[in-house]
């Protein structure tokens, strides 16, 4: 094929439609936490049903920020799935704390809560469950986990923006939910990340925390331990143009995941990521399973073959945390983890992004079916 698709591509507006907001933004002289991140924070607070929005650099800063404004004690174990990116644990660590490694469900790919349960010791201070390729896990059931434990409930929902779980929009849950705003993500910034949370007093120590962790008496000097995690004027005016348009971004992903289903579902050992009628999934990756008893080619070998034809994908999420060299002897595992084995081993995700036409998803699905019927 002459042409590179790419597995991601950030949906982006023609430089000109911003070009008079830049204008006023560089004429200010206030280029970060100005107007532009203060709308941005209100239009998503009313898209999530979150009371509050404090808009940080990134998804992974957003993450550590929750961490600290929690006040999660130092070496406390905070679990969270061991299918997921590398992020999720990166940011405990950076906290001082000790993530836990747990299971993931076989269908929805997220947290296992009722293996999570059996990982729960006098140590476990918090649960991080994450939202997989867009579909938030069973909400409930890690509310009632973390009621019936008094456990922190804060979520990674980097790829969860314009989702919703009965009905809701994702970001009101826990105490906060973190979000990514890459250009991976479905809702862009180029760069910048989320908190969303309905605490109040939370999120005016997140908004300190953020900017270093000032303190509000500018002669005391720094009060909290934070980090320079503002988000830029620019950035936040992205993330206005992207997010207004989020529902049209979320329903060309539909079309674009039920062709690929349409078109895959007949290769032999070929399987999806299940969505759960209980929500929405904000559809951020597509992706695979291809089962090694039955499928006629094997994930590595799809994998190669297709970037042989110029056809980007990614083993994700590969490898399980727990088999990275980065997380040796930081993290806590269990004797098993038979699910995210199998998830890792086997997952390939496809090229998918909202501006993506069915006639490149066919021109993904032509090759695949190449490979597997060769």
């Amino acid at each position: 094929m002459p042409e590179k698709i790419p597995i991601v591509s950030p949906t982006l507006p023609d430089p000109t439609v911003l070009l008079p907001t830049l204008t006023d933004i560089f004429a200010s002289g206030r280029v970060t936490v100005g107007p532009q991140v203060a709308s941005l924070e209100q239009e998503v607070c009313r898209l999530t049903g979150a009371t509050h929005t404090v808009a940080v650099s990134c998804g992974t800063s957003a993450l550590m920020l929750i961490a600290r404004a929690l006040d999660l004690p130092p070496g406390g174990e905070v679990i969270i799935p061991s299918f997921t990116f590398a992020a999720t644990a990166e940011a405990m660590l950076w906290a001082g704390l000790v993530p836990v490694l747990c299971d993931s469900e076989a269908e929805s790919f997220t947290l296992d809560a009722r293996a999570a349960e059996t990982l729960i010791t006098p140590r476990t201070c918090a649960i991080c469950p994450v939202c997989v390729f867009g579909v938030p896990g069973d909400l409930d059931a890690y509310a009632d986990l973390a009621d019936r434990h008094r456990l922190a409930l804060f979520y990674d929902t980097a790829q969860g923006l314009g989702g919703q779980y009965r009905g809701q929009g994702l970001g009101g849950f826990g105490r906060a939910e973190a979000f990514s705003m890459s250009p991976t993500k479905v809702v862009t910034a180029l760069e910048g990340g989320l908190v969303t949370t309905n605490d109040g007093d939370l999120a005016g120590r997140l908004r300190y925390l953020r900017d270093y962790g000032k303190s509000p008496d500018p002669m005391e000097g720094m009060r909290w331990l934070g980090l320079s995690a503002r988000m830029t004027e620019v950035n936040a005016a992205v993330a206005r143009w992207s997010l207004a348009r989020v529902e049209q971004w979320v329903a060309n992903r539909q079309a674009i995941m039920e062709h690929y289903r349409k078109r895959l579902a007949g290769i032999p050992g070929v399987s999806f990521q299940v969505i759960p009628e209980w929500c929405r999934s904000a559809r951020n990756y597509f992706v695979i399973l291809l089962d090694p008893a039955e499928a006629p080619v094997s994930r590595d070998d799809l994998y190669h073959r297709l970037h042989q034809d110029h056809i980007e994908t990614k083993r994700y999420f590969h490898p399980a945390l727990h088999h990275q060299p980065a997380f040796q002897g930081r993290v806590r595992t269990p004797a098993a983890l038979p699910v995210a084995e199998r998830l890792a081993a086997t997952s390939l995700a496809l090229p998918m992004y909202s501006h993506m036409s069915l006639e490149t998803v066919d021109a993904v699905c032509d090759r695949v079916l190449v490979h597997a019927y060769a």
